[in-house]
This record gives C-alpha cells, structure tokens and sequence, in this order.
C-alpha cells in the first residue's frame, strides 16, 4: 500500500500579491504553521517514499550519491525506468 502525504494547494492571489489555502477538506483549518514545497519536489518526495517503502534496501546502500545530485536522480540510480515511476505515480 502506498503512503500517502496529507496535502493541500497553495494559490497566488494576483490582487493582494498573498498565497491563499486551498483545502476543501479541512485538513489544515486549524494549523498554526505550515510548510509549502514546489509542486515538482512534492510529487518526487511521494515517489522516493513509495521507492523506500517498495524497495528491499540493499539497492539503497549501493546507490553512489554525488554532492550535486538532485533528489529527483535517485529514481534512476535505483534503476527505476520511466513506465514504473508513471505506475508509482498512478499509486497516489
């Protein structure tokens, strides 16, 4: 079973220049803080959770991470192709 990250949007009100919630569940109505991630970065931390939870670990320990790498490259390092990160990506 995937795991799923709660989530809402945050939307730029061109009129005021300030981000409104966008959060028709109420999942945050009654936070003091929240947190915003690019929408690009919050989907590529949903799939390397997915990976961690999918995976069997020994792949983790021989991935060689380089200081310039970005998030997004460990899904190809671990040797995930493009159809399983689209099938990982229909899982939430």
């Amino acid at each position: 079973m995937p795991f799923k990250i709660d989530s809402a949007i945050m939307k730029l009100d061109d009129e005021s220049g300030k981000y409104d919630l966008v959060d028709p569940d109420g999942k945050f109505n009654k936070k003091d803080a929240l947190m915003v991630v690019n929408s690009d970065d919050f989907i590529t931390m949903q799939l390397v959770i997915n990976a961690i939870i999918r995976n069997d670990f020994k792949a983790w320990r021989d991935v060689k991470w380089e200081d310039d790498d970005s998030l997004k490259a460990i899904l190809v390092k671990l040797g995930y192709n493009r159809d399983e990160i689209v099938e990982m990506l229909k899982e939430f």
